[in-house]
């Protein structure tokens, strides 16, 4: 009768543990410790759901550090990652396995753009905003953009250069327009020299300095500008409407520019309310042949194959100066 007892006791106990889930207040803290561990600063972890594919079971949660709480940064997407706690089913219950994330995506981003800023500044001067999405694999990588990129070339791997790159300047006349596109093959010779222009997809932007008077509306001074006028007068007219903002853009301090330009919104660069003056997207060769793009039948998918030896290499896609 006694071992009956027992048995039934230990099976009780065996069914009870196994039941035993990790909870997310668990989850939760083993992600904020493990955070704190790696990258030496306090994460906001946000709403937090269990995930389970059928084989693996994990509690998964948004990220983004907290020293961009109460800034801009805070609400934007371009400085948030995913952070996730996987769990393991043990004959004893549930216990954490491991506890990663992908923040390192946003670090190398962030690397590439102190990498590429001084020469941007030098060649556009300082009002430019550098936004880089570098797609990478799931692999551990070092956020160091330029070390990552050297040690996965070194091992026949590709490091994808995406994203775009904002200046804010002027573009009143041809010769303004030619400046820009003897700065920006300077800027692509720069890439080649660094060799960081193996696998480059960019969007390179000129915006009207004077946009930045006020972010809120940034068509402040042509707001009543008619969109029915053909586009030769429409630009005509853009800038001379353009000149009434002169005055309230020479009182801005650099300090005041600088903020401005660092107060946008990085995750919605290609979606922004700014009129672009040129506009024209670098493509390298081989990320044209990997996509196969100059073999497609399809003209919206054809894509010409420049090596950027010419400054004839570079076209604006886009003129609205």
């Amino acid at each position: 009768m006694k071992r009956i007892i027992k048995s039934i006791v230990i099976i009780s106990l065996l069914l009870l543990t196994s039941c035993r889930r990790v909870t997310e207040q668990q989850a939760r803290e083993a992600l904020h410790n493990n955070l704190i561990k790696r990258y030496g600063e306090e994460f906001e972890i946000g709403y937090m759901g269990r995930r389970s594919d059928g084989k693996e079971i994990w509690y998964e949660a948004e990220i983004y550090p907290s020293k961009y709480k109460g800034t801009p940064k805070e609400y934007d997407k371009y400085y948030r990652s995913t952070g996730s706690v996987d769990i393991r089913k043990g004959i004893f219950g549930e216990k954490i396995d491991y506890t990663g994330d992908l923040y390192r995506e946003v670090l190398i981003n962030e690397s590439a753009s102190k990498f590429y800023l001084t020469k941007l500044k030098e060649l556009f001067g300082e009002n430019v905003l550098p936004v880089f999405n570098i797609d990478v694999s799931k692999l551990a990588i070092n956020p160091d953009y330029y070390e990552t990129l050297k040690n996965r070339l070194a091992e026949g791997r590709s490091l994808k250069l995406k994203g775009g790159i904002y200046i804010f300047g002027r573009v009143e006349n041809d010769e303004d327009r030619e400046w820009y596109r003897k700065q920006i093959y300077e800027f692509v010779q720069f890439m080649k020299q660094t060799g960081t222009f193996e696998y480059v997809d960019l969007g390179i932007t000129v915006i009207d300095e004077r946009e930045l008077v006020n972010l809120d509306n940034p068509h402040k001074y042509i707001e009543n500008l008619s969109n029915d006028l053909d586009k030769e007068t429409w630009r005509k007219e853009r800038r001379r409407l353009m000149k009434n903002g002169d005055e309230e853009f020479v009182k801005l301090s650099k300090d005041e520019l600088k903020n401005r330009i660092n107060s946008l919104n990085k995750g919605s660069y290609d979606d922004s309310g700014f009129i672009n003056l040129l506009f024209t997207r670098i493509y390298s060769p081989k990320y044209i042949k990997s996509k196969g793009w100059n073999e497609s039948n399809r003209k919206e998918l054809y894509e010409e194959i420049k090596e950027y030896n010419s400054i004839e290499d570079i076209t604006f896609k886009m003129e609205w100066w």
